[in-house]
C-alpha cells in the first residue's frame, strides 16, 4: 500500500468517520480514478491535496464508492423481528398513524423494498405506512427508483415473494407498483444535510455502522435518535455500538426469537418447560452473560442486548439472557415489554429468582397506582 493510499484512507477516517477496512480497496481506488479523470489530475497526490481542502470533493469521492450488492431478505431475522413487532405491538395500539420507517443506507433499494414487502406481508395496508429510503449516492438512489433487479438479487426472497411481488422482464425482474409507491427515496448525507423530518415509529440501519469507526458512529447515532419518535424503534446491525444511556433508542422486541419456540407465557405451564442447566451452555454463553450484565450496570444497553440476542440465536431456552433483556427495557422506561420478558424467563426457569423479584416490584408499582388514578 503506497504512502499516498495511507493518507487519502486516513483522511477519509479523521474527516468522515469512515472505515476503511469496510471498504473494498478496488472499489475506493476505482473511485479515486473516476474523480481525477472528472478534475483533470493524472497525480494521486495532486487529488490527495484537492481533498484536503474540499469537503465537497471528499462527500462526492465517498458518494462514487461502490458498496457490496444485498439482495432481497438478505438478512431475514431482522425483518422476522420488524414483522411481529408490527403484529404484537404497533396493530394493537387503539389509535394510531401511519407508520413512518427510514431505511439508512438504502443502496439500490432491496433493503427499503424488502421492508415494504415485509409490511404488506404482515397484513399492513398501502395507507398505514410509509418508507423513506436515504443514501448518498446518486446511482443506488437511481437503480432504487427504477425497481428492476437480477435474478441473484431476488433470489433469498423465495418462489412466492418473487410471484407475488415480481414481474419477469427481459431487462430483469420488475418490482410491482404496489410495493414501489410505498417507499420515497431521498438523498442524504448523514454528516451533513438532512431534510428528513423526524417523527419515525422505526429507523432501519441494519449495515450503517460497519462502515463507520466508532467515534463516528456516536456521531450518526445522536442524529439518528432525533429522527425517531418518543417510543420509536432503532434497529441497527450487530456491530458493537459505542455505549450510551438513552430511553429514546429502544432494543427491538427480541423476545420473538423465543416464540419461534416456545409457546406464549399465557398459556399453561405445561408441559414443564426445559430448564436451564450447566450442560446446556457453553463456557462463551456465560462469558457473554457476564459481560452483558455489566455492560448493563455501565448502562450500555444497546451492547448489553446485542451480547443477550447472540446468546439466544443459538441457545433460545437462556431464561438469563431473556432476563436480562428484560432489565434493560425496565431501565429504559418500557414497562410493558420488560414485564412480557421477566414472564418469559420465569417460563423457562420457574425458579429464576431475580426475573420472579422483578415482576413482583412491577407488578406492586402497578397495584400501586391503580388506586390513585380512580381517586383522580
Amino acid at each position: 500500500m503506497t504512502s499516498v493510499r495511507v493518507e487519502l484512507e486516513r483522511l477519509l477516517q479523521r474527516t468522515l468517520g469512515l472505515n476503511p477496512s469496510a471498504v473494498k480497496a478496488t472499489s475506493l481506488d476505482e473511485a479515486v480514478r473516476r474523480r481525477m479523470a472528472a478534475h483533470g489530475v493524472r497525480s494521486r497526490s495532486k487529488y490527495l491535496a484537492l481533498l484536503r481542502c474540499s469537503r465537497q470533493e471528499r462527500l462526492t469521492l465517498v458518494e462514487g464508492i461502490e458498496l457490496p450488492a444485498v439482495g432481497f431478505f438478505q438478512h431475514p431475522d431482522p425483518m422476522t423481528s420488524l414483522q411481529r413487532w408490527v403484529t404484537n405491538h404497533w396493530l394493537t395500539r387503539p389509535s394510531r398513524k401511519p407508520l413512518r420507517v427510514l431505511s439508512v443506507p438504502c443502496a439500490t433499494g432491496e433493503e427499503p423494498y424488502s421492508l415494504a414487502i415485509t409490511l404488506l406481508e404482515a397484513g399492513l395496508a398501502p395507507s398505514q405506512f410509509h418508507i423513506d429510503a436515504a443514501d448518498i449516492n446518486d446511482h443506488a438512489l437511481r437503480h432504487a427508483a427504477a425497481a428492476v433487479y437480477s435474478a441473484e438479487s431476488v433470489q433469498a426472497a423465495g418462489a412466492e415473494i418473487r410471484e407475488r411481488y415480481f414481474q419477469r422482464e427481459t431487462e430483469g425482474h420488475r418490482l410491482a407498483p404496489q410495493v414501489r409507491t410505498q417507499v420515497s427515496f431521498l438523498k442524504a448525507d448523514l454528516f451533513g444535510r438532512m431534510d428528513l423530518g423526524q417523527g419515525y415509529d422505526i429507523v432501519f440501519g441494519r449495515s450503517l455502522m460497519m462502515y463507520f469507526v466508532p467515534q463516528a458512529q456516536q456521531r450518526i447515532l445522536r442524529r439518528l435518535e432525533r429522527l425517531l419518535a418518543p417510543g420509536g424503534l432503532l434497529i441497527v446491525g450487530p456491530t458493537q455500538l459505542p455505549g450510551r444511556r438513552t430511553s429514546r433508542v429502544a432494543v427491538p422486541a427480541w423476545a420473538d426469537l423465543l416464540e419461534q419456540a416456545h409457546p406464549s407465557p399465557s398459556l399453561p405451564a405445561q408441559p414443564a418447560p426445559r430448564r436451564e442447566g450447566a450442560a446446556l451452555f457453553s463456557p462463551a454463553d456465560k462469558s457473554r452473560l457476564r459481560e452483558a450484565a455489566a455492560l448493563l450496570a455501565a448502562n450500555r444497553f444497546v451492547e448489553a442486548a446485542n451480547l443477550c440476542v447472540a446468546v439466544l440465536e443459538e441457545q433460545r431456552a437462556s431464561a438469563q439472557a431473556v432476563y436480562l433483556l428484560g432489565r434493560i427495557a425496565q431501565e429504559q422506561g418500557r414497562v410493558s415489554e420488560a414485564r412480557h420478558y421477566f414472564r418469559r424467563a420465569l417460563y423457562l426457569q420457574p425458579r429464576h429468582r431475580q426475573a420472579q423479584e422483578q415482576l413482583d416490584q412491577l407488578d406492586g408499582i402497578h397495584r400501586r397506582a391503580v388506586p390513585r388514578n380512580k381517586a383522580a
